[in-house]
């Protein structure tokens, strides 16, 4: 034998290693032919058992049961970032890492075939821009942050109908997710060192709103920065709701104006986030359903209500007296003392759901793995005239 002539000092050990090789596969192969047969027959029945039936919404992708959503349309103009979402950072793009289920937002279009969602933002959405037919099973979710005055979308039933969930700033939505988020505690500036009014900053002048504030500063100071009815250098917003150099600026004022551009139900922005948590009061003129916000805990006495007084003189009188009574003034800031105090069942509510909660796509993800069909179609919003014709008596 060659190895046993080559002066290989391997070669008697490679002999013996082949030898015992040729052993274990004539024992424990040849002679267990029965027990390969059963083995082989297990794992047919085991692939049946693991075979999922086809979703006609393609709803889970293949890749370990992940519930992909995509957005299909721009956001305002520009293509969304997805990787700069924020739980609580509007337009609240984000997941999170303890979602539930596997969940995952992104702006591939071409991913398409995985889809479990399609969302699409109102105010970018188009009946040019849809996505292909043969994916029509896949639910539509339509998210909106601004009222149906500013939204054509929200008020044509064609287009609705087209929708099977909805991520809105209504509570009654499917997803609320109003801009308004949960307040900061931070302790206010102290009521000596609020040397300043009322201050404003509004650069979209709707008729009725900038009509009543221009009633309400011929009786109280009010200091204007935005364009409309300026008064003080122009201030620069952010998108941001932690807007560092707005919120250092309402600190130094005891009242700030809240009016949002329209009385829609449920409509509430940042704005009322940023006069809360910086410590002034904030002075509401917008939708009564604001109350199914402030009625937990001690934010009851939070906000003053331009509605509750019949016109812009009775608000100043109001104003003028709470700037020159300390107790009477902190008891709208008791909540900053005290905490929000919350009762139990503030945390099942929609807002609770909302400030405590899961982050919103990552609900949406959650409801789509149990329901991937959705509403057939969401009903029309409006904004109806009678709020403007109800503001409109307030102002002489």
């Amino acid at each position: 034998m060659y190895f046993l002539k080559t002066k290989s000092k391997y070669g008697l050990f490679l002999l013996v290693f082949f030898l015992f090789l040729f052993y274990l596969f004539s024992e424990d192969f040849l002679n267990t032919e029965e027990d390969n047969r059963s083995v082989n027959l297990n794992l047919i029945n085991f692939a049946k058992d693991l075979k999922v039936p086809k979703t006609s919404s393609q709803n889970i992708d293949d890749k370990g049961g992940t519930i992909l959503l995509i957005f299909w349309t721009t956001f305002f103009g520009a293509k969304p970032r997805i990787k700069d979402g924020h739980p609580r950072k509007w337009p609240f793009y984000y997941v999170g890492k303890r979602c539930p289920v596997k969940c995952e937002l992104t702006t591939e279009q071409h991913r398409i075939s995985q889809a479990s969602g399609i969302v699409f933002h109102a105010r970018d959405f188009s009946l040019d821009d849809l996505p292909p037919r043969k994916f029509r099973s896949i639910p539509w979710i339509l998210q909106s942050h601004e009222n149906p005055v500013y939204t054509p979308v929200l008020r044509d039933s064609d287009a609705m109908s087209k929708f099977n969930y909805y991520v809105s700033y209504r509570l009654d939505s499917d997803f609320p997710s109003p801009e308004f988020v949960k307040p900061r505690l931070d302790l206010p500036t102290p009521f000596e060192s609020k040397t300043r009014l009322v201050l404003a900053v509004y650069s979209n002048c709707e008729g009725l709103r900038t009509h009543y504030m221009g009633e309400l500063r011929k009786h109280i100071k009010i200091d204007f920065y935005g364009s409309c009815l300026r008064t003080h250098k122009f201030l620069k917003r952010t998108s941001d709701s932690n807007d560092t150099k707005l919120l250092t600026l309402l600190r130094t004022y005891k009242f700030t104006l809240v009016f949002p551009n329209a009385d829609c139900d449920y409509y509430v922005t940042e704005k009322m986030y940023n006069a809360l948590s910086s410590g002034t009061v904030p002075i509401w003129l917008g939708t009564d359903k604001i109350d199914e916000i402030l009625k937990w805990g001690n934010l009851k006495q939070s906000v003053i209500k331009v509605k509750d007084f019949r016109e812009p003189k009775a608000l100043a009188d109001h104003l003028h007296f709470l700037a020159k009574n300390k107790q009477e003034y902190n008891k709208y800031l008791r909540w900053k003392y005290e905490g929000f105090q919350f009762p139990p069942e503030y945390y099942n509510s929609a807002i609770g759901q909302w400030w405590e909660g899961l982050p919103v796509y990552c609900r949406v993800c959650m409801r789509i793995a149990k329901d991937p069909k959705g509403h057939h179609g969401l009903p029309t919003e409006t904004c109806g005239d009678t709020r403007s014709e109800r503001l409109a008596k307030l102002i002489p």
